[in-house]
C-alpha cells in the first residue's frame, strides 16, 4: 500500500461531535458554575430565618447561601451529573460502540438532576427548619442548566434513533 493512500488512524476525532454534545457541555459548565451562585436567601427582618451551612456556620439576617455551602451531598451529585456530557463527548470522539443510543444517559442524568434540584427547593421545601427562606438566581440557573442537559441528551439520542417501519413492510 502506498504511503499516500495509507489512512491515518486518529485517537480522537473532534469532528464527530454534534451541536448536541457542545450544548450539553455548555449546560454542564453552567450547572457547576451555578453551585457557586446564591441559591437561597434569608429574611433580614425575621430573626428565625436561618440556614445551616456545611462548614458549620449559619446564614441569617439577609445573607445568601450557595448550593455548595448548603448541600453536603447534593453538590457532589450535581458535579457528577455535569460530567455526563463530557464522558459522552469522549466516547463519541473515540468512536466507541455503545449498547444504548448516545445521549440517552445524558438525558436521564439531566432529568434526574432537574428533579433533584426541584425537590430541594420547591417540592420538598427549602433547606433547614427555618422560615422565610427565598430562592435566589443560582437556583433558577441550576434548574435551567439541568433542563438543558436533558434537552442536549435528547438532541443527541434523537439523531441516532433507528427509524422503525410498520410490520410487513420491507
Amino acid at each position: 500500500m502506498e504511503a499516500s493512500k495509507a489512512e491515518k488512524k486518529s485517537f480522537v476525532v473532534p469532528s464527530r461531535l454534534t451541536p448536541g454534545e457542545f450544548a450539553g457541555m455548555a449546560c454542564a459548565l453552567i450547572l457547576v458554575a451555578s453551585l457557586f451562585l446564591p441559591w437561597f436567601t434569608t429574611s433580614d427582618t425575621n430573626p428565625n430565618s436561618v440556614l445551616s451551612l456545611t462548614g458549620g456556620g449559619e446564614a441569617s439576617g439577609g445573607d445568601k447561601a450557595t448550593a455548595w455551602e448548603t448541600f453536603p451531598i447534593m453538590r457532589w451529585l450535581l458535579v457528577a451529573a455535569a460530567s455526563a456530557p463530557f464522558i459522552l463527548s469522549w466516547i463519541i470522539m473515540r468512536g466507541h460502540k455503545l449498547t444504548w443510543q448516545p445521549g440517552e444517559v445524558t438525558m436521564i442524568v439531566g432529568i434526574t438532576s432537574f428533579v433533584l434540584i426541584l425537590c430541594n427547593g420547591i417540592i420538598l421545601g427549602r433547606p433547614g427548619d427555618s422560615v422565610e427562606i427565598g430562592l435566589a438566581i443560582g437556583y433558577l440557573v441550576g434548574l435551567l442548566a439541568s433542563l438543558g442537559l436533558a434537552v442536549a441528551g435528547f438532541l443527541r439520542q434523537s439523531r441516532y434513533t433507528a427509524h422503525r417501519r410498520p410490520p410487513g413492510t420491507f
